[in-house]
């Protein structure tokens, strides 16, 4: 099994896809990588369908916040939130391949994409209501996941050039690495799947691996400490993946192949356990604890606060590699 790479355990043309890293890693390690399953229409190419400009739709009156949706075949389509989730705008903005989004409590968007031509890795952001980037981030590392703090430093997951997966951060409006803090390992192809913040505003990181368990992996949070260069495990029992999210009352959501366990603040222990369908590919909670969960299935289920079963999902046009609700 090659894990030369450092995985990162989140595939190029898709989220995550651990599972694929359980046939060899090799798809993650250098090799041919695999196609996740389409919930919105190919091109007659097969690649990134042609997006241009920003429009919006009408807004259903009964929605405090959109879902920013990741779109592997370019943009970033937007949906309602409550009940019956409409299309409600796509920013596009000729966006190529996005694979992850991050919204940040004053409504500015960060868009990871991945534009086959130099430069190949950028992170753009955008202005609330802006119908184009106002700073487009070239990162110096290859990585597929970002995130951006009150203060909007962005942490950017990646590779450095010693192997190692590490979290660059990058200053407001900079080009240039701050700090970059390394990722500890948890075993055989670990490497972060997702970040998020905690009450406070530490910084989490949420690491996979594979393992000789029932799941075939192992998961654990990690809290980089305000004036640490250092993180801390947060010692979580029976995590199985990285995928992680925060809600408005400190509750941590931590998702891994079928499961995603709840954490209340400062628990070791979850206080419940969500079984899904398929394989989590991405995860995002509202402030009211509303949780969205993409799996690899197609779709995105909501669950309601405090519930492990969910009978509401719907089906974004958009081949789904990430989830942000904006602030609301």
């Amino acid at each position: 099994m090659s894990c030369s790479n450092g995985i990162s355990l989140r595939s190029t043309y898709g989220l995550v896809a651990i599972a694929f890293a359980f046939a060899g890693c090799s798809s993650l390690a250098g090799g041919s990588t695999p196609q996740a399953p389409a919930t919105g229409a190919l091109n007659a190419l097969g690649g990134p369908q042609a997006h241009v400009g920003r429009t919006f739709g009408n807004r259903p009156a009964n929605s405090s916040q959109d879902l920013y949706i990741a779109n592997i075949l370019g943009g970033v389509p937007l949906y309602s939130t409550g009940k019956n989730p409409q299309k409600v705008g796509d920013i596009t903005d000729q966006l190529p391949r996005v694979t992850s989004v991050w919204v940040d409590k004053k409504g500015v968007l960060y868009a990871y994409t991945d534009n086959r031509q130099s430069p190949y890795e950028t992170i753009e952001e955008f202005q609330p209501g802006a119908t184009s980037p106002f700073f487009s981030l070239v990162v110096q590392h290859y990585g597929l996941i970002a995130v951006a703090d009150a203060a909007q430093n962005v942490y950017a997951q990646a590779e450095n050039g010693q192997g190692q997966q590490v979290i660059d951060k990058y200053p407001p409006g900079s080009q240039n690495i701050a700090n970059e803090y390394v990722v500890p390992s948890i075993g055989s192809c670990s490497g972060p799947q997702g970040m998020t913040f905690d009450s406070t505003g530490a910084l989490l990181v949420g690491v996979a691996a594979l393992a000789n368990n029932k799941r075939g992996q192992v998961g654990a949070v990690f809290r980089l400490n305000a004036g640490s260069s250092t993180f801390t495990n947060l010692n979580l029992k029976n995590a199985y993946g990285g995928v992680i999210a925060t809600d408005g009352a400190g509750n941590l959501y931590v998702g891994g192949v079928d499961t995603i366990s709840v954490y209340a603040p400062g628990a070791t222990s979850p206080s419940r356990v969500i079984h899904t369908k398929a394989q989590v590919i991405a995860l995002s909670a509202a402030s009211d604890g509303t949780l969205y969960v993409q799996t690899y299935s197609g779709g995105i289920t909501v669950y309601a606060p405090g519930r492990v079963k969910s009978n509401e999902s719907f089906i974004p046009q958009a081949q789904v590699s990430g989830l942000a609700l904006g602030p609301g």
